[in-house]
This record gives C-alpha cells, structure tokens and sequence, in this order.
C-alpha cells in the first residue's frame, strides 16, 4: 500500500472510531456529521469523501468486506478458504457490541443491515451456482447462500465468545463449508 492509500486508510479508520465514540457517549441521534468530523480531525467536506451519510460510518467494514467478496468471486476464485481469508482481511472492522446496539435499536439501520445480508447473499448463491453447476440449481444455491449468511451472523453475535470475531468467522464458514461437501 502506498502513502496515500495509508493515509486514506487513517483517515476512514479515524472516522469510523471518532463514530463510534460519540455514538456511545452521545447517542446516534445526539451524534452530527460535523461531531464525527471534528473528533477525527478532518473536515465535514473530508468525512463525504468517504461516506454517503452518518449511518455508513456503522457499515464501513461491511461494506469492504462485501466489494472483496465481489471481486474474489469476480476472479473466479473457487477456493473457499482462501475468498474468506481475503473478506477477512479487506477490513478487521467487524461489528462490536457498541456498533451491534445501535443498529438494533434503530429500525432504519436495521434494514440497511438487512440489505447487505441480501447483497452478500445474492453473491454467494452466484458463486456457487457458477462454481458447482452441476451440483447447484438456483433452490440449493440461494439456501446454500443462507446458510452460509446465517453462519457469519451467528458467529459475529456470539458476543459472549472468547475468540476473536474472525476466528468465530472462520470456525463458522468451516462448519459450513464440511456440511457442503
């Protein structure tokens, strides 16, 4: 990575922390754009260079993780393990407790939430259907996807676990990926 693309990598981390923080201490809706870009340092101008809109700040690593999975299944990677190994390391931002209580108390949030779970799921069932056509109409691929979807869920809401979230993650799409096969 370049010094640029560093720098930008700062600043959108720098952004989505500043959110977070503020978001715990003041609440969502007590919580402004020009807050946000004022804790991290940069301008309101410098925060819609990165995101739409206040509510993409609590999406940032999901929505890197999702182009990953696009482009890994846009290369024609067949390798499980290894399009979770690059989805994974596209963002390490993935939901926390503070972040998880904030898109469930606000219904709005809840269906963009919603929406990616769909988008990514769409991806997957694609994949598979292009991957394994011979073993994969349009039923078992879209419940294929599901389940996989459901795993990821699952293991990023057992909050209570004392792995690491990505450990959850890959512990999860391993025990989809033997029922698979």
């Amino acid at each position: 990575m370049g010094l640029r693309e560093e720098k930008k990598a700062r600043t959108r981390a720098a952004l989505v922390g500043a959110a977070e923080r503020l978001f715990a201490e003041k609440g969502y809706d007590g919580t402004t754009v020009a807050d946000i870009a004022a804790a991290a340092g940069v301008s309101t101008r410098t925060f819609f260079g990165y995101f739409r809109a206040k509510e993409d700040v609590l999406f940032a690593g999901a929505d890197e993780r999702l182009a990953a999975l696009a482009e890994a299944f846009g290369e024609g990677t067949a390798d499980m393990q290894v399009i979770v190994e690059r989805v994974l390391a596209a963002s390490d931002d993935l939901a926390g407790p503070d972040r998880l209580a904030v898109l469930f108390e606000r219904p709005e949030l809840r269906a963009q939430g919603m929406q990616r779970l769909i988008a990514a799921q769409r991806l997957i069932a694609g994949w598979l259907r292009r991957t394994y056509p011979d073993r994969m109409d349009a039923t078992l691929a879209g419940a294929a996807a599901g389940a996989v979807v459901g795993a990821l869920v699952g293991a990023v809401l057992a909050t209570d676990a004392e792995e690491e979230p990505a450990d959850r993650v890959r512990r999860a799409l391993a025990l989809i990926a033997g029922l698979l096969t």
